[in-house]
C-alpha cells in the first residue's frame, strides 16, 4: 500500500502529461482522415460539362483558319493513317469509297468514269483545335488512283464522312463529259447541304462560317475538278484575297 501510494501519484502525473502531449495530435490525425477521406463534392452548372458540338460550317471556317492563316492560334496534330494491307486500313479505305459515293450520288462525277477501277492508296488525319474554345474539327486526308492515271485528293469531315474538299484528275474521262466550274461547285455544295451566297462565277460565301469564300475550278485539258477553300469574305474587301494564292493539291 506504501509502494502504490509512493509510486501511484506520479505515475498517474505522467500519464496525465502524455495524454495531453498525444492526444491533441491523434484527434488532429483522425479528424484530417475522415475530413480527407470523404467524398467532397462541387456542384457545376450544365454549361460547365457540355462540350458545344459545332456544326459543318464552323468546321470548315475551323479548317480554312488552319491552312489559310497561320497566324491564328489554331492547333493541329497529324498522324498517318494505315496503309492498304495493313492492320486497320478497311476503316479508311471505307471511308474513302464512301466519299467518292457521295461525289457521283451528287452528280460531280461523270457518268462515264469507271469508279469499279478506282484504288484505295493512302491517307491521314489532322485534328484542328481552336485555341479559345472547346471547338475541334477532325478531317481526313485520303488519296486514290486508277490505272488510267485518274487521282483522286478529297478531304473529309471524319465525324459526318462528307467529302468537303476536292482535287481530282480526270483524264480518262472526256474534256465534254467535264461540268463547268459553276455547275461544279454548286452542285458539291448543294450536296453538303450548305447555304451559300454566291459571289461570282465559281465563288460562294458559305452561311455561317465567319465569311468563308469556297471556290470551283476546272481545267479540261486533264480532266481536273477542284471544290476549294479560297479565303475569307474580309481579306477580298480589303484587297488581300486572290484566287491564285488558293491551296491546291499535288497534281499527279
Amino acid at each position: 500500500m506504501k509502494h502504490l501510494r509512493k509510486w501511484g501519484i506520479p505515475v498517474l502525473t505522467g500519464l496525465v502529461v502524455l495524454a495531453a502531449l498525444l492526444l491533441p495530435e491523434r484527434i488532429s490525425a483522425l479528424r484530417d482522415r475522415q475530413t480527407l477521406g470523404a467524398l467532397h463534392t462541387v456542384p457545376l452548372a450544365e454549361e460547365d460539362l457540355t462540350v458545344r458540338e459545332i456544326s459543318l460550317p464552323e468546321k470548315l471556317e475551323l479548317l480554312a483558319q488552319a491552312i489559310l492563316d497561320p497566324d491564328l492560334e489554331v492547333f493541329s496534330t497529324t498522324q498517318p493513317l494505315p496503309l492498304p494491307g495493313e492492320p486497320g486500313a478497311e476503316q479508311a479505305e471505307e471511308t474513302f469509297f464512301k466519299s467518292v459515293e457521295y461525289l457521283a450520288d451528287w452528280n460531280v462525277l461523270p457518268e462515264s468514269f469507271d469508279l469499279d477501277t478506282l484504288e484505295f492508296q493512302s491517307g491521314s488525319r489532322a485534328v484542328y483545335v481552336r485555341s479559345d474554345g472547346y471547338q475541334s474539327a477532325s478531317m481526313l486526308y485520303l488519296q486514290g488512283a486508277t490505272g488510267n492515271r485518274d487521282s483522286f485528293w478529297i478531304v473529309v469531315d471524319e465525324e459526318t464522312g462528307l467529302p468537303v474538299w476536292i482535287d481530282c484528275s480526270l483524264r480518262s474521262v472526256p474534256a465534254k463529259s467535264l461540268l463547268s466550274g459553276e455547275e461544279l461547285g454548286a452542285r458539291f455544295l448543294d450536296g453538303l447541304g450548305l447555304e451559300v451566297q454566291q459571289r461570282g462565277p465559281n465563288v460562294w460565301e458559305i452561311d455561317g462560317a465567319g465569311g468563308l469564300m469556297y471556290s470551283a475550278r476546272v481545267e479540261s485539258g486533264y480532266g481536273r475538278i477542284s471544290v476549294e477553300p479560297l479565303g475569307f469574305m474580309d481579306d477580298f474587301d480589303q484587297g488581300e484575297g486572290d484566287s491564285s494564292d488558293a491551296p491546291m493539291a499535288e497534281i499527279w
